[in-house]
């Protein structure tokens, strides 16, 4: 081999080398680029500023984080936090004046509310309203409110009330708890002292723990007075109207905007107030959701996550090893068992037909063994029904899981660091007492969120 043609295969060698490193290079960049978080979705906002925007969250049920579930780490309290404050920081760029409101049901253990009062004050928390729920545990949010203002439900002879000032008008929100639909002498009370809040370049609004069926009942009353009405509906419809697949989360009834608070932990109510520059009693109302799903971590709520977290976990570790001997031995777990430590969802499993699904088979002489079968969980362990008030359909019934000592380990996991995996399967679980013989017209879109937290 001549020294050229040496000198030659080296420069080929050393080209193709240099564009092998090249071609690494490109394919680790790639690479990277591919496993970098993809960035936050971009927030859709009307391209007419509103003049007055309500930021409202809701059903948080003292849930600062969730399973690790793909789908539901969008509920993440620093997640939403996120998704809070990039809408308000924009909202203010572009003139409208922002207030952050918490609508209700936000309490858990009492051992979780000054967590959560923390990262509200970081988030910017102008108000909080008091589901009843919450107005139990209304000492220890006082304490830990740290001057964020208050909204217990409130009665006829006793309004209190918020007021969010915008540039040309205001917004004064009402709490009226959980009104009683039928009491004509109620409503009759009620709409005098709320016409003595009715004043120029003013909106009224209410805030209701009711479901749609009762809101659209009780919005013609309110026609004249009430401009806006808030409600807990937790009904998945049909139609679509309140459905947290839409973006759209009011409607027009009788005169009243109904706007839906948020049933999911990753949404927020964008509830917006446009005026009539020529005429400034003139105004239009619309509601919208936005979800947290895509954002980061905000880093100071998730600090106070995390500091929650680590002392939960310390709690656990004797609490573990009550429910593993539960588990080992596969007997009965009674849904107060449970209440001692979720204390938001045994309250919310109280209210539910499940609660009272012995009670139902009792009046209506049916207590034999096929029904107990489904109505009992204590009976399908045990064989024996100890007890009828407060039992039926219970934790473990769903949450199959406790009842298996390889699976119930995780219940004592941070939530965030469970598997993917969903172990509870809705339709599985539920069908297998609501079928057709049963249950001919269940529906699990429409029967489900009345049990769910």
């Amino acid at each position: 081999m001549t020294q050229r043609s040496a000198q030659e295969r080296l420069s080929r060698i050393g080209k193709l080398g240099a564009l092998t490193l090249v071609l690494l290079f490109i394919g680790i960049a790639l690479h990277l680029w591919r496993s970098s978080a993809p960035a936050p979705p971009k927030i859709e906002l009307p391209k007419e500023p509103p003049d007055l925007l309500l930021l409202i969250t809701a059903n948080r049920q003292g849930k600062l984080e969730v399973c690790g579930c793909p789908g539901k780490r969008a509920e993440d309290l620093a997640k939403v936090a996120t998704l809070i404050q990039d809408t308000a920081n924009e909202m203010q760029r572009r003139g409208a004046t922002v207030s952050i409101i918490e609508g209700g049901d936000f309490t858990g253990s009492d051992e979780v509310v000054p967590y959560l009062l923390k990262a509200y004050k970081v988030v910017g928390y102008q108000c909080i309203v008091l589901s009843p729920r919450d107005e139990k545990r209304l000492p220890i949010i006082r304490t830990n409110a740290d001057g964020v203002q208050l909204l217990p439900p409130t009665n006829p002879e006793n309004l209190q009330t918020l007021r969010v000032q915008g540039k040309t008008f205001s917004i004064v929100l009402v709490n009226l708890g959980q009104p009683p639909v039928k009491d004509e002498g109620y409503w009759q009370r009620l709409l005098q002292h709320l016409q003595s809040l009715k004043q120029p370049n003013t909106l009224l609004g209410a805030i209701a723990y009711i479901d749609r069926n009762a809101a659209i009942e009780v919005a013609p009353r309110l026609r004249g007075t009430v401009n806006i009405l808030l409600i807990d509906d937790a009904l998945s419809l049909t139609s679509g109207e309140f459905s947290p697949g839409m973006t759209k989360a009011s409607k027009e009834v009788s005169g009243v905007l109904l706007a839906a608070l948020p049933q999911s932990r990753a949404a927020v109510l964008s509830l917006m107030v446009w005026t009539n520059s020529e005429n400034r009693d003139s105004y239009r109302l619309e509601g919208q959701w936005m979800y947290a799903a895509g954002r980061n971590d905000n880093p100071q709520v998730k600090q106070i996550v995390d500091e929650y977290y680590t002392k939960r976990q310390k709690e656990l570790e004797q609490e573990m090893k009550e429910l593993m001997k539960i588990a080992t031995q596969r007997t009965y777990l009674p849904p107060e068992f449970c209440g001692e430590c979720h204390q938001a969802q045994y309250e919310q499993w109280l209210s539910t037909g499940h609660a009272r699904a012995i009670e139902t088979l009792a009046k209506q002489n049916r207590m034999d063994r096929s029904c107990l079968t489904c109505h009992s969980l204590e009976f399908r362990l045990r064989g024996v029904v100890t007890e009828r008030r407060k039992r039926g359909v219970e934790c473990v019934d769903c949450h199959v899981e406790l009842q298996d000592p390889t699976t119930a380990q995780m219940h004592g996991q941070r939530p965030g660091e469970r598997p993917s995996a969903r172990i509870v399967n809705a339709e599985v679980i539920c069908v297998r007492c609501h079928d057709k013989q049963n249950s001919p017209n269940f529906d699990l879109q429409t029967y489900l969120p009345k049990v769910a937290h």
